[in-house]
């Protein structure tokens, strides 16, 4: 049965009545088949359409209580179209906000639901909750990325829980009553609890509670609410820490010291001067950095003083963060691929967090944009990882299941432990004269293995941009709608040309996406070294000083299992060693800023002209005995449009010829 609570609590110390407000549905009074958003006045829909495709039916297959419940499954690839909603009837950012539902994710199915930070749905989303096919858990939002994991039981109900205290930022998750994780969260207030299927879902939700209770303001408060900076989960990294406080109180701050203590030693500032008022926040960035160490270990930050003196609730005055930080395995390095386009209004996100793994982990990921039709696109590497990615944007961390980009910490500190069978040292000489790049890649195994290892090549390229009109990102996350997301919220939609530039964009991959056949003895002992060399002339368009050349080394299994990055700089110093050249096809290894895509393609090509290329332009097309099947001028576009329907499968050579001579091209007829 459906319930409302409402209570009404008096504060003599402020001029205002505060509610506290409970909430309850097990279902069990609405008729099973009936639509959700008909039968309750309080469940809403994403789009505000009760009866319609958003919404959902109540359903008697299985319950926890009663006979009812909710069963929420997709019926489309995507994920949805149901999208069902409870909003809380305010946005609260103070008091404790307690929720609480039973749920039962079916054997190797998923579960998913999140809570929106603003009752305007889709302004902010506090925290995404989802439960993978495999009995794994996953607490996310878009600016913090992974919050918590754990496990979870499949087939049963379970009793999934938040005890969030808004006032001073700590969130407690359980499953059956037992806590799985006390956190900090980014996003301080909740509005709405929003249930949606994600591809893959099937999953039942009964009983569903809230409870609020409110905070009551003293006269001077000062909470200690978030700690920053300390989002390194590796030993020996450096990182300089911030604290927020938070005015809980009616008087404003004008002064405060904090104290941070880490590993054995306290740091302490002191700000006078300032003007923190009532609910507002104040970030104070620490003097010092400290060295995270390995294990799990506190970090403790406390308010000692407020205005001179202490405040009236010292019981928020201390927040506690537990750092479970790891060592890396030895010469490690873990490839993260991601799956984008300039067309794809989403992939700001993988933009973001490929630029958030780089700042938390530098030397220890290599992030690689793969494009996908756009003028960076590789096709050889564009295919390859389309056979194991589901959509844009998505990561593949190690070549392991596709994830969602702000999820890939969690994958990151799970494979950065795993010990590598072999360490790969990167060697490069450049000839500037004829622009040719060699690249050694020189493994040197760690362990006795067995199997089909593989060696690939990879080029890189960081700071790409063009003027042409398919370099302007899509982006959805323009005017805010959709959170904070690394200032892409701060952009229009679509981010012009001359305001952005690619980083990580994946130029090369060398001779394929799987790697290279035979690449080594099917058995190889420790200590045992092999070099494979690569060349490659380089675009006259590539920019010397971003570019990067990285080794993958791949097991029997096709994961990912080593990688190996440096700059040109860097690879140069270390030498280049002779060894076993690696040649054959090598697709979109352009040698001037001609770019061809898709390719390889069905029905037609697309030959993007630089501007820089001034006058009459002509094409011509030649089959593999070298007989010319096509050729036409181009004049007064950017873009030229060849009609590949008759052409026999197989590989072409294009020649365009141009006011600074001709450049030859491969066309690939599938």
């Amino acid at each position: 049965m459906k319930k409302i609570y409402l209570t009404i609590l008096m504060a003599s110390i402020i001029l205002q009545n505060l509610s506290g407000q409970s909430f309850t549905d097990n279902f069990d009074t609405y008729t099973a088949g009936a639509y959700l958003g008909t039968s309750s006045s309080i469940w809403k829909t994403w789009g505000n359409h009760p009866g319609g495709a958003d919404d959902i039916k109540i359903s008697d297959a299985k319950a926890k209580s009663g006979s009812n419940s909710l069963y929420f499954t997709s019926t489309i690839s995507a994920g949805g179209p149901v999208d069902v909603v409870l909003p809380f009837g305010s946005n609260y950012s103070t008091g404790t906000f307690n929720i609480s539902m039973w749920m039962f994710v079916d054997n190797f199915k998923k579960g998913y639901f999140n809570l929106q930070e603003q009752t305007l749905l889709g302004k902010g989303w506090s925290i995404d909750v989802n439960f993978d096919s495999i009995g794994k858990f996953k607490l996310v939002n878009t600016t913090s990325g992974t919050l918590l994991t754990g496990s979870y039981t499949q087939n049963a109900w379970m009793k999934v829980e938040f005890n969030i205290d808004l006032s001073t930022n700590t969130w407690d998750f359980k499953i059956d009553g037992v806590s799985k994780g006390v956190f900090q969260n980014s996003y301080r207030q909740v509005a709405a609890m929003d249930f949606y299927p994600t591809k893959g879902s099937s999953y039942y939700v009964d009983d569903v509670s809230y409870t609020y209770t409110p905070y009551i303001l003293p006269v001077l408060n000062a909470a200690l609410t978030f700690i920053d900076k300390v989002t390194g989960k590796l030993a020996t990294q450096v990182i300089t820490p911030s604290v927020e406080i938070r005015n809980l109180g009616t008087t404003a701050i004008t002064s405060a010291t904090v104290e941070l203590t880490y590993n054995g030693s306290t740091q302490t500032k002191t700000l006078t001067g300032i003007n923190i008022g009532s609910l507002s926040t104040y970030t104070i960035v620490m003097n010092n950095p400290v060295t995270l160490i390995g294990g799990s270990n506190n970090i403790l930050a406390n308010v000692t003083t407020v205005n001179g003196g202490a405040d009236n609730n010292l019981a928020d005055n201390l927040k506690t963060l537990t750092l479970n930080t790891v060592s890396p395995a030895p010469g490690k390095m873990v490839v993260a691929e991601e799956s984008t386009g300039t067309w794809c209004p989403w992939c700001p996100r993988g933009t973001v967090w490929l630029k958030n793994m780089d700042d938390k982990y530098n030397g220890l990921i290599m992030g690689i944009a793969v494009h996908n039709a756009d003028p960076m696109t590789n096709q050889n590497y564009d295919k390859g990882l389309g056979s194991i990615s589901s959509g844009y944007p998505s990561v593949v961390v190690d070549r392991g299941p596709d994830i969602d980009p702000q999820a890939i910490e969690a994958d990151f500190l799970e494979r950065i432990l795993v010990p590598a069978a072999g360490n790969i040292r990167n060697g490069a000489v450049y000839n500037a004269g004829t622009k040719e790049l060699k690249v050694s890649l020189t493994t040197k195994f760690n362990a006795t293995v067995t199997g089909a290892y593989k060696i690939a090549f990879v080029l890189l390229e960081d700071s790409v941009s063009g003027s042409a009109q398919n370099f302007a990102q899509a982006n959805n996350y323009a005017g805010g709608g959709q959170g904070v997301m690394g200032g892409f919220e701060l952009l229009p939609n679509p981010v012009p040309a001359s305001q952005i530039v690619y980083n990580h964009v994946g130029r090369i991959i060398y001779p394929n996406f799987n790697g290279l056949p035979n690449s080594f003895p099917l058995a190889i002992n420790a200590g045992d070294s092999f070099t494979h060399n690569f060349s490659v002339i380089l675009d006259q368009g590539y920019k010397m000083n971003n570019l990067h050349v990285g080794g993958l080394l791949i097991n029997p299994a096709g994961r990912i299992d080593n990688g190996s990055k440096s700059s040109i700089v860097e690879a140069t110093l270390n030498g280049f060693v002779s060894g076993t050249l690696v040649t054959g096809l090598q697709q979109e290894v352009h040698n001037t800023q001609f770019y061809v895509y898709p390719n390889p393609s069905s029905a037609s090509f697309n030959i993007q002209i630089p501007e820089t290329i001034k006058g009459a332009v002509s094409i011509q097309i030649f089959d593999m005995q070298g007989k010319l099947i096509h050729t036409e001028p181009i004049s007064g576009t950017n873009t030229l449009f060849v009609n590949a329907i008759t052409f026999t499968p197989g590989f072409y050579t294009g020649v365009i010829h141009h006011h600074n001579g001709s450049t030859q091209f491969k066309l690939i007829k599938e």
